[in-house]
């Protein structure tokens, strides 16, 4: 079933990961997607791989310039947008003693500054297209729902996407567009066990807590922002939605290798 069938998507950070990952399952279901990214090359390898439905353009979703340029490709190339996810993002995985002004400002640009930038720019694309519905989605985190040692700064800047989210479903839900937030838990990515931040995590003692014993896959998020963006979540917004293997169901965390239970 294509989910996203006609609908054009523009999805931010989609070199690689998570965003990768959710550009080919909104290609898979049937949208047009313009990925974005800092990463101009690796960002042009992903979009070329996903085929004719795949668009790239670079963007830093913490520059309002950058915005409007990408702004004038959907207006040129698209003709509308019909769905955003904003999914640029960066952690910093250090506890509050070792954190430092620079951490806490650099992820708030990117992760907060970003998503309202996003949303800003599609309520004025939404605007001028005249479309009646649309929908953002926000990738959040379980870090963003329950607190956590070790990325004090990641967690403080999702419960800011989460705030985001809210108040924006309610502004402009009466322009008919919803606004969620998608909050990915222990995803077997580049920003998890992938991130050298993260060489000491015992990533599969953590995976053996989560009720469904696993880490998820990063196709796992593509086929929920895909839902969150179609027309079958039509009546659900200024939601926070875990995809988390039940992680925000127990009260386990991760551990070190070799420490005690």
């Amino acid at each position: 079933m294509q989910l996203l069938a006609g609908k054009t998507v523009l999805v931010t950070g989609a070199a690689r990961g998570l965003g990768a990952a959710i550009a080919d399952a909104c290609v898979r279901h049937g949208a047009r997607v313009l990925l974005t990214d800092v990463l101009s090359e690796e960002l042009a390898q992903t979009a070329a791989g996903l085929g004719k439905s795949a668009a790239c353009h670079p963007l830093d979703v913490a520059d309002p310039a950058a915005w409007a340029e990408v702004a004038g490709v959907v207006r040129r190339d698209f003709g509308r947008l019909d769905v955003l996810v904003n999914n640029a993002g960066l952690i910093v995985g250090k506890t509050l003693a070792q954190s430092s002004h620079a951490d806490l400002e650099r992820g708030f640009r990117v992760n907060v500054m970003g998503t309202f930038l996003g949303l800003q720019t599609f309520a004025e694309l939404h605007r001028d297209s005249g479309a009646r519905s649309g929908s953002v989605v926000n990738v959040a985190s379980t870090r963003g729902l329950i607190g956590g040692a070790g990325a004090t700064t990641y967690s403080a800047t999702k419960f800011g996407v989460r705030g985001l989210t809210k108040s924006a479903a309610v502004e402009l839900g009466p322009l008919g567009i919803r606004v969620n937030a998608l909050c990915p838990g222990p995803i077997d990515s580049g920003m998890s066990v992938g991130d050298p931040q993260f060489a000491q995590a015992d990533w599969g003692a953590y995976a053996a807590k989560l009720p469904l014993g696993r880490l998820g896959r990063p196709a796992d998020i593509g086929e929920a922002a895909a839902w969150l963006g179609s027309d079958l979540s039509a009546f659900v917004t200024g939601v926070d939605l875990p995809v988390d293997g039940g992680l925000t169901a127990t009260s386990y965390g991760i551990e070190l290798k070799g420490s005690e239970p």
